[in-house]
């Protein structure tokens, strides 16, 4: 049986989040900033989104500027990510306030399918398939998850200098849409100059778009549910220009600002 789609597998995340009884409620920012190599940044990350909201939480716990010795425990970097984490970032709490169960059900379910998890990237003619972790184990009973990287994955997350992309995660915060933390992830890596320039081929791999999808589709179902998400969650105002070549669009290119205060890209 092949692997569902990542948006049949989206939609499955997003009605048990619904099911779990869970709501949406004001919270204080979440504090720390998601970073990574911009070859990782760029590249097509083949997660779901509860298992993204995982890694983006574990990366959030790296500061890249250090060794990946300092975080190594036996041998091997690995972080602590908590359900009350995972629901904050899903932005989900029952009527009490809460963390729902669908967030230990959530935080669980990408634990189970993260180590079949690969980012995959073009390098040249080589096709870089790179293991997110090595391990990945939810402790039950105790609300927690031990992520434990890759070997190959640190040098993607730590001693970047300046080669890196990094963004807050409070950006991330509520967002329902696959397509929408990988617009942001794309966007965040320009974000000193306020657009992205990207040939269609490259926008379809990063976003991991079905190679079902038509111009049509990819405007109404990706970049149409992605903006509209973005500046509602993220309050950031995106406008999509496409550039045609032979008749057929080649390329397209993203021109993006902040339309509050509150929640600023950062640096």
């Amino acid at each position: 049986m092949t692997d569902k789609t990542p948006e049949t597998r989206q939609q499955q995340e997003i009605e048990a989040l619904e099911d779990g009884g869970s709501i949406a409620m004001p919270q204080e920012p979440i504090g720390g900033h998601v970073a990574m190599s911009r070859a990782l940044a760029q590249s097509a990350h083949g997660l779901t989104l509860n298992e993204a909201r995982v890694m983006m939480l574990a990366t959030r716990l790296i500061d890249p500027r250090k060794s990946p010795l300092s975080y190594a425990k036996d041998g091997y970097v690995k972080v602590k990510v908590t359900a009350d984490e995972f629901a904050q970032l899903a932005d989900l709490w029952t009527k009490e306030g809460r963390t729902p169960m669908a967030a230990y059900e959530g935080l669980k379910a990408a634990c189970d399918k993260l180590f079949n998890r690969r980012a995959t990237w073009r390098q040249g003619r080589k096709i870089i398939r790179l293991a997110w972790v090595w391990k990945a184990t939810y402790h039950e009973g105790e609300a927690w998850a031990e992520i434990c990287f890759s070997p190959d994955m640190t040098k993607h997350l730590f001693m970047l200098g300046q080669r890196f992309v990094r963004y807050r995660l409070e950006l991330a915060r509520g967002l329902r849409s696959l397509y929408s933390t990988n617009l942001l992830r794309l966007l965040m890596g320009q974000k000193s100059s306020g657009f992205l320039a990207i040939t269609l081929a490259d926008f379809r791999h990063a976003m991991e778009i079905p190679d079902s999808y038509r111009m049509a589709d990819i405007n109404r179902r990706v970049i149409g549910t992605a903006t509209k998400e973005l500046k509602e969650k993220a309050d950031l105002e995106i406008e999509c220009t496409a550039t045609k070549r032979g008749g057929s669009v080649h390329s397209l290119r993203f021109e993006f600002k902040t339309v509050a205060q509150s929640r600023l890209p950062g640096v």
